[in-house]
C-alpha cells in the first residue's frame, strides 16, 4: 500500500473508517467512575462495517476509484455504521445522557458519517445506488453459478 498513490476517494474512506475504529475503543459515555466503550450490543456490527469499509478501500488497485460493486459495499457499511452510531448518540442524549458522554462516540460518528460521505461524494460519474446494487447481484449470481456447477473436464 502506498499511501501517496492511492486513489482520493479510497484515502477518505481509509481514514474515516480508521476513525470510526478508534473511536469504538475510545470512552463513550462515562457513569461515575466506570466508562463504556461502543463495543457492546449493536456497536459491534458498527466496528465490523467500519472494518469492511476500511478493507474495500484496500481492495485491488489503488490508484483508481472503487468499482461499483465494492463502491456499494462502502456506501452499505459507511451507512449501517451511521445508522447505529447515530442511534446510540441519540439514545444517550435522550436518556439524559448529555453531560456523561464522551469523545469516542464523537470520533466513532464523525468516522461514519465520514465514510459515508467519503463514499458517495467521490464516486464515479457513472455510479449510481441501483447500479451499485445491480452490480452486487450480478457478481453473487455468477459466484453462485460457478459453485453450484463446477466445469466438466
Amino acid at each position: 500500500m502506498n499511501f501517496q498513490t492511492m486513489n482520493k476517494q479510497r484515502k477518505f474512506i481509509l481514514i474515516a473508517a480508521v476513525a470510526g475504529i478508534i473511536g469504538m475503543f475510545l470512552p463513550w459515555v462515562n457513569v461515575l467512575f466506570f466508562s463504556y466503550n461502543g463495543m457492546h450490543g449493536w456497536g459491534i456490527l458498527a466496528f465490523l462495517a467500519f472494518i469492511g469499509a476500511g478493507a474495500v478501500a484496500l481492495l485491488g488497485d489503488q490508484t483508481k476509484n472503487l468499482d461499483k460493486t465494492f463502491w456499494f459495499i462502502t456506501l452499505a457499511c459507511g451507512a449501517l455504521a451511521t445508522a447505529i452510531v447515530v442511534w446510540s448518540l441519540l439514545s444517550a442524549l435522550g436518556n439524559g445522557g448529555a453531560s456523561v458522554l464522551s469523545f469516542g462516540i464523537y470520533l466513532a460518528a464523525l468516522g461514519a458519517v465520514g465514510t459515508l460521505l467519503a463514499a458517495y461524494l467521490y464516486r464515479s460519474p457513472s455510479d449510481s445506488i441501483k447500479g451499485g446494487f445491480d452490480s452486487l447481484k450480478h457478481d453473487i449470481e455468477e459466484k453462485t453459478k460457478n459453485t453450484n456447477h463446477p466445469p466438466q473436464s
